[in-house]
């Protein structure tokens, strides 16, 4: 009986490391994380004062989804540069919107992520989104899908 306790124990001790979770990465190693998908959120928002629907949808995966009110789902960059065009038509360029987002939350694991937050117009809430990343191979951060829906007034 001894000697199953030992070996038990043997088992236990050495198999620890094993079932224990990896260390959570700390802001610091995250950062150049961050500062990638803030580019990207800075490329929107430019992307959106030129009215250039083929840079807003250079952001994206090819093979995105983008998820609107009211709307099928849209399904590949050709897909969301297209849906993107007759609303950024209506502006001169350097006249288009001024969006800008603040993220409320934002979680990562491995090369994928999710940011949840609120897009704004001229600095006022206009709508909340969630919009999931994907890390390419080479490194660049992309969003994979990206939903949103209206505030009511």
């Amino acid at each position: 009986m001894l000697n199953r306790f030992h070996f038990f124990l043997f088992c236990s001790i050495t198999m620890m490391p094993a079932c224990q979770r990896p260390p959570i990465s700390s802001a610091n190693d995250l950062e150049p994380t961050y500062r990638a998908m803030q580019a990207v959120y800075d490329a929107f928002t430019a992307a959106y004062k030129q009215a250039d629907p083929a840079a807003v949808a250079s952001l994206y995966t090819e093979d995105a989804y983008y998820l609107e009110p009211g709307r099928p789902i849209f399904s590949g960059r050709d897909s969301i540069k297209a849906n993107f065009s007759p609303f950024l038509s209506r502006f001169e360029p350097g006249k288009g919107p001024n969006i800008t987002f603040e993220i409320i939350e934002r979680q990562l694991s491995g090369r994928q992520g999710y940011d949840i937050g609120y897009y704004l117009f001229d600095g006022k809430r206009s709508g909340k989104f969630i919009v999931l990343w994907q890390q390419l191979p080479n490194g660049e951060w992309k969003i994979r899908a990206d939903g949103y829906s209206y505030l009511n007034p």
